[in-house]
């Protein structure tokens, strides 16, 4: 993954804490179970809950909640409960992805009660949940509609955010690394990127190094990396 500094340092902390688990338990603290990842999309929450399970060792359950949400009433706080019920048994990483369908705000009169109910569930899951060697990460990018009792929930609240300059142009050297670059303007390159995301400055370079090999070029130029740049801008 390609951070800020400040936001590298706060994965790094939740990785060490969780390889000194046994040695913070012996003073009675725990490390750090409930992460939650916010920000706009493609901006890398998918993969930091991934490069958490890699760095930790756990391997990661990904709920599905197309398979949990159900319009019969009360079944889907007790597919909730079951799947929390599954991985007190085991030692994983459990990734909710898209965590606001199931934690949507209870004072929206828009709410029906059903969803407030799957809410209140979600969150004595959430209270009851302190295993020995395991982890949640939740990810949104809705996060103002969230429930507030739900952020409380959490041991850690990191806002995964676009990249700035610095990273635009660490991510494009990266997925460079296997093609030849030529002369590049990386300033007015990066100035053309303003406000992309992670996913969108991978597509660029992928997109760039492909038009490149097509037109039998040895070097990926400028104007493969504008074109690239203006298609995204239209989708």
């Amino acid at each position: 993954m390609v951070l800020p500094e400040k936001i590298e340092k706060r994965f790094r902390r939740i990785e060490r804490e969780y390889a000194a688990r046994d040695r913070l338990a012996h003073y009675g603290l725990r490390y750090r179970q409930k992460i939650l990842l916010y920000g706009p999309p493609g901006c890398g929450k998918t993969l930091g809950a991934e490069r958490l399970a890699w760095h930790t060792g756990l391997p990661m359950v990904k709920v599905r909640f197309d398979a949990i949400v159900s319009s019969f009433l009360g079944e889907t706080a007790s597919n909730l409960s079951v799947v929390f019920e599954t991985v007190d048994k085991m030692d994983c990483l459990l990734f909710l992805d898209e965590c606001d369908s199931l934690a949507k705000s209870r004072s929206d009169p828009q709410e029906v009660g059903e969803i407030k109910r799957v809410v209140n569930t979600f969150l004595q899951l959430l209270d009851d949940y302190s295993p020995s060697s395991g982890m949640i990460v939740a990810a949104t990018n809705l996060n103002e509609s969230l429930d507030r009792a739900l952020w409380r929930r959490f041991d850690d609240l990191i806002e995964v955010p676009l990249p700035g300059e610095q990273e635009l142009r660490l991510i494009l050297k990266e997925k460079f690394s296997t093609v030849e670059v030529g002369a590049i303007d990386w300033s007015r390159i990066i100035e053309q990127m303003s406000g992309f995301s992670a996913a969108q400055a991978e597509k660029v370079a992928q997109d760039a190094a492909k038009r490149a090999i097509l037109d039998r070029e040895e070097l990926v130029i400028q104007p493969h990396l504008e074109e690239a740049i203006a298609e995204i801008k239209v989708i």
